[in-house]
């Protein structure tokens, strides 16, 4: 099983950064590759078992479910049901933690996941990570301001 991870700290306080990031159905206001998001299933974007359709900036669709949502620990987790990306069984979490000493946030992605038939374990972990979450994460700092 592969993992990929990126971070940041924020000069936005964690309940500023939260309330954009627990918006499953909000990626295209901030990640610089999602064009659109529509909810598919489910009854609402902040009810676990909500499905959501993204549509890429070059056209391409992803589909994810809604895995848990928890305020008290600024946690959300989802599942790719389906995807361009070179992954199989990925699941990830995006979690704000506060920085006590300067009053902002701290900002994990995780997912653990298997590379899809005729990937390599890095070649995965590079289109989750570097491709998608690294820029996604700096949109966000913009997004912040």
């Amino acid at each position: 099983m592969a993992e990929a991870y990126w971070s940041s700290v924020f000069t936005s306080s964690a309940d500023e950064l939260w309330s954009v990031v627990r918006r499953f159905n909000g990626l295209p206001e901030w990640h610089p590759a999602i064009r659109s998001s529509e909810v598919v299933e489910g009854e609402s974007e902040f009810a676990p078992g909500a499905v959501r359709v993204l549509t890429g900036t070059d056209g391409s669709t992803f589909q994810e479910r809604l895995v848990a949502l928890d305020d008290a620990r600024r946690a959300l987790t989802y599942e790719i049901i389906d995807s361009p990306l070179p992954v199989r069984g990925y699941r990830s979490t995006m979690q704000v933690w506060p920085v006590a000493d300067s009053g902002g946030a701290f900002l994990t992605w995780s997912a653990t996941f298997d590379a899809a038939d005729g990937h390599t374990p890095d070649e995965a972990v590079a289109a989750i990570a570097e491709a998608a979450y690294a820029p996604a994460i700096a949109a966000l700092h913009k997004t912040l301001r």
